[in-house]
């Protein structure tokens, strides 16, 4: 198969799954790389703007706004969505171009306000759709409510085999709302280049490398682990680098990355179904007295947020759950994740939100991949 006969079977999959049109669909090496050159283009049309966004996301979220030469404004988030709800309207001054809507976890719910935000000041709506592929936030009659979507098949994502790849949604109303930036976005996606030689080669041996280093004592993983980073045989999912608020430059998928992908989205469904029942075990039978707080709405999402009343109760919980070999994530602990080498890069100010800073130290990401058996087993260990 063709690099362009593979990348069109993705997007019809992709139509497919979301009950939209192939030709809006353009695909990237990493969604971060589809972020940045929707940054780039709003940059050549409003340079030195400002786009709205959370804290409570990974830095591989807000480098791409860096890189294009923007600057990120942070909302503060609320524990219903772990995301922007209802923005202040303080938020937006003259240079404001855009606001990111960010599903947490695949925490969709009804994100209208954001949509009313938008709409009220004339500024994009960008949906950060990594983390629930294919899936959007529509309104009442069912349309898509942003302007822009990010989808993600890479690591720790709802396809779980895929590591590579991510997927731009760009509203085919947009052409009629700025017809300049819509093809400027367009125009930029449909351009990317194609993964050189190296990158193809680490693409290619990157679960292989990742299983024997899984393999090995902690102190010597991590020391090989650095040495395949530096001397360019490891991809990892975030490089040191993008700790200074930099990235690679934008690229594209290839045929092997999209083969991966065409091999694993046919079990969107059954992922989706087997997540939104492990939802539905944790929304029913956790012990809610025990947690500050527990979604209670039912999504199929990448992992299920438990708040704990205290840090110390969450970090005992993660210890336990740990040592019983269950993977259980701290999405985002630290505040953009993994954490910046220096906060003044990233125009961020602790202050201002202050409900982010609070929650990031007492939640964990319980899995949603697992068997109910697994699932019930962890609910049984948290509950006694």
């Amino acid at each position: 198969m063709t690099y362009e006969e593979s990348s069109e079977k993705v997007r019809q999959a992709l139509a497919k799954f979301s009950n939209t049109n192939s030709e809006d669909w353009f695909l990237c090496l990493k969604a971060r790389f589809g972020m940045a050159e929707i940054f780039y283009a709003l940059h050549d049309i409003k340079p030195n703007a400002e786009i709205i966004t959370c804290p409570y996301t990974c830095i591989t979220a807000i480098n791409p706004i860096l890189v294009a030469g923007l600057k990120p404004i942070y909302a503060d988030i609320t524990p219903d969505y772990l995301s922007i709800y209802a923005p202040d309207d303080v938020l937006v001054g003259k240079k404001t171009a855009a606001i990111v809507m960010q599903h947490t976890l695949g925490i969709i719910k009804n994100k209208q306000k954001i949509a009313n935000f938008a709409k009220k000041h004339q500024i994009l709506l960008i949906e950060d759709s990594a983390h629930c592929l294919t899936r959007f936030a529509r309104d009442k009659e069912n349309n898509i409510i942003s302007d822009i979507s990010i989808h993600s098949f890479g690591v720790e994502k709802i396809l779980t085999t895929t590591k590579f790849g991510g997927a731009i949604y760009v509203n085919p109303l947009l052409r009629e709302k700025n017809p300049e930036l819509y093809k400027n976005i367009t125009t930029r996606l449909k351009n990317l280049p194609k993964p050189d030689r190296s990158m193809s080669f680490r693409m290619r041996t990157y679960r292989y490398n990742n299983a024997v280093l899984q393999r090995l004592p902690s102190g010597i993983k991590q020391n090989l682990r650095n040495f395949e980073i530096k001397t360019g045989i490891l991809e990892p999912a975030i490089y040191p680098f993008e700790q200074e608020a930099k990235q690679d430059q934008s690229q594209t998928t290839n045929s092997y990355i999209n083969e991966r992908i065409l091999s694993q989205i046919e079990t969107l469904k059954s992922n989706f179904i087997r997540r939104e029942a492990n939802v539905n075990l944790y929304q029913k039978h956790l012990k809610s007295k025990k947690f500050e707080k527990i979604i209670t709405k039912t999504e199929p999402l990448l992992a299920y947020p438990i708040i704990f009343n205290t840090t110390t109760q969450a970090n005992q919980a993660y210890a336990m759950l740990s040592s019983e070999s269950y993977f259980i994530r701290r999405w985002y602990s630290p505040l953009l994740y993994p954490g910046p080498k220096n906060i003044k890069d990233y125009f961020y100010n602790p202050k201002k939100c202050p409900i982010a800073e609070k929650i990031c130290q007492k939640t964990l990401c319980l899995p949603t991949d697992l068997p109910i058996i697994e699932t019930q087993k962890i609910i049984k260990l948290l509950n006694d």
